[in-house]
């Protein structure tokens, strides 16, 4: 199985020469997210007891935007050694061929079920709240983040969870 280093290594080629919204490197976006999905992962298990895998979840994180923002595929994530829950919540964040608005989306991700996807998702969509990385004027966007965000935080409510 692949570690957390092996994951950041692979997103870091695979999202190299990308920017985010704020115009930093990518890789600082995933970091972000992956550094709080691991502490809500972390909670999961500590705390409320749920059948989640901290390290799965984190390298999930790092790897949320590979398949939607490069050409990876999901076999090549599996040659690289990255665990089938790994991949599964891979996909499970990839935005769908077929466009589709974002709450639809949302709603997708929460009826699947998988709370470390979720978690991951939350954290992703906290990371977009952030002044850093909303763009001037992005008002609607905002909006959209922090109604999504309070739906996956009831989402991971009902599965069990506690945290923020």
């Amino acid at each position: 199985m692949a570690s957390i280093f092996e994951a950041h290594s692979f997103a870091m080629i695979a999202h190299a020469g990308q920017i985010d919204k704020g115009g930093q490197p990518y890789i600082r976006h995933l970091e972000r997210v992956a550094n709080a999905a691991v502490g809500r992962a972390g909670h999961a298990k500590s705390v409320d007891r749920l059948a989640i895998e901290p390290m799965e979840v984190m390298q999930a994180a790092i790897l949320h935007d590979v398949l939607e923002d490069t050409p990876t595929t999901p076999v090549a994530l599996r040659a690289e050694g990255f665990s089938a829950p790994v991949i599964t919540m891979v996909q499970l964040l990839t935005k769908p061929n077929e466009p589709m608005p974002y709450e639809e989306r949302t709603a997708r991700l929460i009826a699947r079920g998988n709370l470390g996807a979720i978690l991951i998702k939350m954290s992703d969509t906290e990371d977009n709240l952030s002044p850093e990385r909303t763009l001037v004027g992005g008002e609607a966007l905002r909006a959209r983040y922090a109604t999504a965000f309070t739906a996956l935080k009831a989402a991971a409510a009902s599965l069990g969870y506690t945290g923020t």
